[in-house]
């Protein structure tokens, strides 16, 4: 995988914005990808334009025009200066580029058009925007359409805990966790980066307990194994990636009442500042663009950055 392809993220000159730009320059692995900084501004509607057609209104128009040249010139400033703090800390020059577009119809079906008609590799978002000031709201109304049907590209949401490069992967052998791994492998390949590798289960097996007794005691024995086999695959992914072995942990948490509440204590105790999770696990169904346990992590995890991988 190339390190050329680009990372777009999306900055709407608010202070959480600023902790975006504050993510990038902590981030080691991104200073060798290029960097798109988009914002998308909402131009004055048309109806106040028809205040040409009121002789007593006609004084508000240029207001208005002022206005908007105005918000446009604030946003370009604030990509601008986010531009050299990121050069600053170390990235490339010619490897980040600026885009400022106006708001044709959502925000987020605007983010959706920039990504599908260009390669990005990756998607970094907040989980709230300057216009959601709203005390105790968990995602702002544009980041919950980009986790709900971002489908198609990973999808990073910037938390606020210090970075320390120690990412939590949640393993359970599904197509989608492989994928969460196979991208983090890319990304942090040939890093001094740590890694956690954290497979969850219900039941709790005893190590002396064997098969052939019953299917009660059989399936957990199974599915222990599986874990346990899916974990061992990923090492091997993150290893051949360039991952020193001794920088992998595996962890496997039996006895689980919640799977979400087991991964995210885990991160919390083993102080990860990242989890990274396919969008779906084992069930996999079509119904829906979103898993249930990744969902409840992302809700339940404001200070984590968690990395969301179709």
């Amino acid at each position: 995988m190339s390190d050329r392809k680009k990372i777009l993220v999306t900055l709407d000159g608010s202070k959480r914005s600023e902790r975006s730009v504050d993510y990038l320059c902590r981030f080691k692995p991104f200073r060798n990808r290029k960097v798109t900084l988009f914002n998308i501004t909402t131009p004055v509607p048309e109806a106040y334009y028809d205040l040409t057609q009121d002789f007593f209104s006609k004084i508000a128009v240029p207001q208005v025009k002022a206005w908007e040249m105005a918000q446009k010139t604030i946003m370009t400033e604030f990509l601008e200066e986010a531009r050299r703090k990121i050069i600053a800390a170390g990235y490339a020059p010619d490897n980040i580029e600026l885009k400022l577009i106006t708001r044709e119809k959502g925000i987020a079906r605007g983010i959706f058009n920039e990504i599908k008609n260009n390669e990005y590799h990756g998607l970094v978002i907040r989980r709230r925007g300057s216009a959601n000031s709203i005390i105790g709201v968990t995602m702002g109304g544009v980041a919950a359409k980009l986790v709900e049907k971002a489908d198609f590209i990973p999808l990073m949401i910037a938390g606020t805990r210090e970075i320390q490069h120690y990412l939590c992967i949640a393993v359970d052998g599904s197509p989608g966790s492989r994928r969460a791994t196979q991208y983090t492998a890319d990304m942090m390949g040939k890093t001094n980066c740590r890694i956690l590798l954290c497979a969850i289960m219900r039941s709790t097996v005893p190590d002396s307990a064997s098969e052939g007794k019953a299917p009660l005691v059989d399936m957990p024995l199974q599915a222990k194994r599986r874990l346990n086999e899916a974990m061992a695959e990923a090492e091997q992914i993150l290893t051949e990636a360039g991952i020193s072995k001794d920088r992998i942990k595996a962890r496997l948490i039996q006895g689980a009442q919640s799977r979400a509440g087991a991964l995210l204590d885990t991160a919390r105790t083993a102080k990860c500042d990242t989890i990274v999770m396919g969008r779906k696990g084992v069930s996999n169904l079509n119904n829906f663009d979103l898993g249930r346990i990744p969902r409840k992590i992302i809700f339940a995890s404001r200070k984590f950055t968690i990395w969301l991988i179709p």
